[in-house]
Parts: C-alpha cells; structure tokens; sequence
C-alpha cells in the first residue's frame, strides 16, 4: 500500500486502500451481504457473534475520517490495511455458505446451493494465475541471481556477517535465505525512500547516515559523494549491489567504490572500510542452558 498516500486522497483513503487490498471489493460485498443474512434469518446466538463486532469495525477500521485522525499520531500510510485482518471476512462468509448448504431441504437443493456458491466464489475473486503460472527457481522461493550475490559476497568478504545496501527487491528477500547478510537499511526507512524525496535536514542529519544513501541511490537526489562515503562509512557499508545500467552506477564508481564481481543483472560494488563491521551475535546457549536446568528443577 505504499503507493497510496493519504495526504494526496484525504477523505477517498479508505476507499483507495480497500480497493487495492480487495481487489474489486466483491469479498467485502459478500461479507455485508452475510451480515444481512445474519439479521434476517440468524438467530440469537449468531447476532451475538458477528453484529457487535461488526458495528464496532464500521465505526472504527471502516470509518473514512479513522485513518485521516491516527496519521496525526501515527504514519498509517504503509499499515493500515493491517487493520482489515481483523473483520471476520473468510469466518462470516464461509459459515454463511454453509448454513445456506445446511439449510436446503432435499438434496437436489444443496447441489444447486453449492454450484451457486461457488460461481459467486469464483466470479468474486481473481484467477491466481491469471498472468501465468512461473515455478519458483529454487526451494527458497527467491531468484537464484540473489542467492550467487549472496554467495559472492562471502567470498570477497573478510568478515562472516557483511553489511550490504540492496535495491528494494532484493533487501526485502535476501534475509530469507542469508541470514549472515547485514542490510544497510531496515523496512521501514526503504519503504518511505520508495514513496518519498529527503528534504535537506534530512539528508544533512549526522544522526541517521542512512538517508544519504537512501536519498542518493534510492530517489536519485543530489548527493556530494564525500557525504556519500561518510554515509557509508558510519553505516559500516562495505558493499553496494546495484542493477546493471542503474543510473547510479556513475556515481558510486566516482565516489571510489571498486567493482568486485557481477552476475547476469547485478553488479557487485565494495567500499574499502576503515572498520569493517563486526557482528557478534547473541548467545543464547547459556539463557537456555538456565532455563532447561530450572525447568528440570
């Protein structure tokens, strides 16, 4: 949801966000449609259930002026679809479903009760495939180019955990498969350089070095490379990957980084560090040493 900015659709938020998370809205159309359901022919028990709740969630989640009031104390941009997860939306319409199935008298009534539901199933959601079915290159559900980057990268590297700066894809991927790869930059610093330029106190803020690079390489501002290197050098950067024929890739070579390998869409660039980052990660062999001990205890 990172490309629907609630300053830009105020009020036509909620409707922008829905739209994008549920696709055309039918599976929201069939939750409203069980809860009418619910009220004309539920009884006692599921009234108690499901109308509460869901009076609740229309004056809150479902309720346009709600986002508009939290993004004055909190940056809903990039979570508020979260929120949805809440509304029983898959429990209601499928007991909904099955109460209609359950209901239907003779048999022939249930067949025709499940075909009915299904074609509204299908013709409520999207074909999965519909832009074609691509098998994923390896068990790790990445791209194989990431996993030889990955594995280039320890070989060049002196240290057992690099620090490296990715482009977003590949930043948002790599932890899955290595968990020894330090990333430059967290989620939620790549998510706003994705939607967002860096004013100049920014970029200028000694304490976050991170918004250089993010500026620099992310958004394309103007960056000196002197600013740059210090960036990297106080995130403890000591690797750059960058598509081939990124615009960028100029820049980093004039800023000093030296080209230390390539795969077929990616080229692998490395800032000689005064300190290489080292990462000492936490031992928990003795914490659950204690805690075995205690239990058996």
């Amino acid at each position: 949801m990172q490309s629907i900015n609630i300053y830009e659709k105020g009020i036509g938020y909620l409707s922008a966000v829905m739209s994008v998370y549920m696709d055309s809205c039918a599976y929201f159309v069939l939750y409203l449609l069980g809860l009418l359901y619910i009220l004309i022919k539920g009884d006692k028990r599921d009234k108690e259930i499901f109308i509460p709740a869901s009076i609740v969630m229309f004056l809150t989640i479902y309720n346009p002026v709600v986002p508009l009031l939290l993004n004055k104390f909190f940056d809903v941009n990039s979570e508020y679809y979260r929120l949805f997860w809440i509304a029983p939306v898959v429990v209601l319409t499928g007991y909904i479903a099955t109460r209609i199935i359950f209901d239907a008298k003779r048999t022939s009534e249930k067949v025709v009760a499940i075909l009915l539901l299904l074609l509204i199933g299908l013709g409520a959601g999207s074909f999965a495939y519909k832009d074609g079915y691509k098998a994923a290159e390896n068990i790790y559900q990445i791209p194989d180019e990431l996993i030889r980057i990955s594995e280039l990268i320890h070989e060049d590297s002196e240290t057992e955990y690099p620090k490296a700066f990715f482009e977003y894809e590949y930043n948002m991927q790599i932890r899955q498969y290595d968990a020894r790869m330090q990333l430059t930059i967290d989620r939620d610093d790549y998510v706003r350089a994705v939607t967002e330029d860096y004013p100049a106190d920014m970029i200028e803020n000694d304490e976050c070095p991170q918004y250089r690079i993010l500026a620099a390489l992310v958004r394309g501002q103007d960056v000196d490379e002197d600013a740059f290197i210090w960036a990297l050098e106080n995130t403890k950067t000591e690797y750059v990957v960058l598509s081939k024929g990124n615009i960028k890739e100029d820049f980093v070579k004039e800023a000093g980084l030296r080209e230390v390998a390539d795969t077929d869409n990616h080229v692998i660039y490395k800032y000689d560090i005064e300190e290489p980052y080292i990462y000492e990660p936490v031992d928990y062999s003795v914490a659950e040493h204690r805690f075995c001990l205690r239990r058996l205890k």
